[in-house]
């Protein structure tokens, strides 16, 4: 090692100490993550065995076996009629009627036991995809097995629910998990959980989203939801910096994911996400492409957050940041596909694209990673609900005209579906 190798690790070390004392000094808990636990929960859950786990199938009852089964190893605590399930009511592509469950289960707290941190993930993903299920492979029957979306949320939560469990004792609030079904299908699990809350809606203080958190790139992490609260800002500055994270800090609550449910009842809330991929929603979202030290990375971030919101004196005072509601899309019955993955992070008046499939409708149009779409026949994009709204209404065989900002300079392309 030369020298100026040597003194760059001394540096990193002694920053790594200090910045972790703002949290050992607060509960100096053990933050140590497991990341054999990480691999072997996403393995499991995103196993062909479980067949896409889409909701009211057999794969999904796997799935909720297999959670309630760690948060009993775990300790966790059942809430309702002394059963780790809730259930609710749910209809299929086929508007067949399905009872299906989700996942709750409870840490109590020792001080402000009265006051809760929602943790959360969807367990639910798209089954053997097919026409209309989500998928953008529409034409594909194949097993979509959802690693990262979403059972890298899923092994997220569960090893919280292990270290939190295991730190018990210095918890000052009580920490409720729920693993989310239906969320593809248009959040359905979350919406059931808020409206029919264990405990008084006003004593969930922050809710805390894992959605797609494996496959972390260029230590580049999102996170929505930082302007629901003025004490968050504060609090992602200090772990993002001691876990050597850039984030990129999306302020607005509501979002594609559960966290939407809790925000629209004036909840604070904070949702972390590593970004879009090509094999999101194919079935090529397999488990091998998980970065599993990255994953790790951001739950040790995730964790260290939680510390701090746990250990402040007041609650999170919410904050309305942005829309508390969306325009009514279903996420069901799109016909048509463009075949790119949009940005979910927050851009002034369009929708960036974060990855084109080459062979799809907007790829052979020539739309590129990067691009910002601003219009698409005429009507102004200004986020991606408008994008969803312009979406549902084409058909098959009709083309649409796309106005593109790249490197501040419009392009208009002609997309063939």
């Amino acid at each position: 090692m030369t020298l100026k190798l040597y003194t760059l690790s001394i540096i990193i070390f002694l920053f790594n100490c200090s910045s972790s004392s703002l949290i050992d000094s607060t509960h100096n808990f053990n933050n140590e993550l497991n990341e054999i636990d990480i691999t072997e929960h996403i393995k499991y859950l995103s196993s062909d065995e479980l067949e896409g786990r889409f909701p009211g199938t057999r794969g999904s009852d796997l799935a909720i076996s297999y959670i309630v089964d760690n948060f009993k190893k775990y300790k966790l605590l059942p809430m309702q009629d002394n059963t780790f399930l809730q259930f609710f009511d749910f209809s299929d592509l086929k508007r067949q009627k399905f009872r299906v469950a989700n996942v709750v289960g409870l840490i109590p707290g020792n001080e402000n036991e009265d006051e809760y941190i929602v943790i959360g993930a969807h367990f639910d993903h798209l089954g053997y995809g097919g026409v209309h299920s989500g998928s953008r492979d529409m034409r594909s029957n194949e097993i979509h097995n959802g690693a990262d979306d979403n059972a890298s949320g899923v092994a997220g939560i569960l090893e919280l629910a292990h270290k939190l469990s295991s730190n018990r004792g210095k918890l000052k609030r009580s920490i409720i998990f729920v693993a989310f079904n239906a969320e593809e299908q248009g959040i359905y699990g979350s919406k059931h959980f808020i409206n029919n809350p264990p405990v008084p809606k006003d004593k969930i203080i922050t809710m805390i989203n894992l959605d797609m958190i494996g496959r972390l790139r260029n230590l580049s992490l999102n996170v929505s939801g930082t302007g629901t609260s003025p004490y968050f800002n504060e609090i992602l500055d200090k772990t993002s910096s001691i876990h050597m994270l850039n984030i990129k800090k999306n302020p607005e609550g509501f979002g594609p994911s559960d966290h939407a449910s809790f925000y629209s009842n004036n909840i604070p809330v904070l949702s972390f996400f590593t970004g879009g991929h090509q094999d999101y929603h194919t079935p090529r979202d397999d488990w091998s492409k998980i970065n599993i030290s990255g994953q790790k990375k951001v739950l040790s971030m995730v964790y260290d957050t939680i510390l701090l919101i746990d250990s402040k004196k007041n609650k999170p005072k919410f904050t309305e940041a942005g829309p508390q509601s969306a325009p009514a899309t279903s996420r069901i019955k799109m016909s048509v596909t463009f075949g790119f993955m949009p940005s979910y992070t927050s851009i002034e008046d369009g929708l960036g694209v974060d990855g084109v499939r080459s062979e799809g409708p907007a790829g052979r149009a020539g739309l590129k990673k990067g691009d910002i779409i601003i219009k698409i026949n005429n009507v102004a994009i200004k986020d991606i609900y408008g994008y969803m709204d312009v979406l549902q209404k084409l058909k098959p065989g009709e083309s649409s005209v796309v106005v593109v900002l790249r490197n501040d300079k419009k392009i208009t392309l002609n997309v063939k579906h």
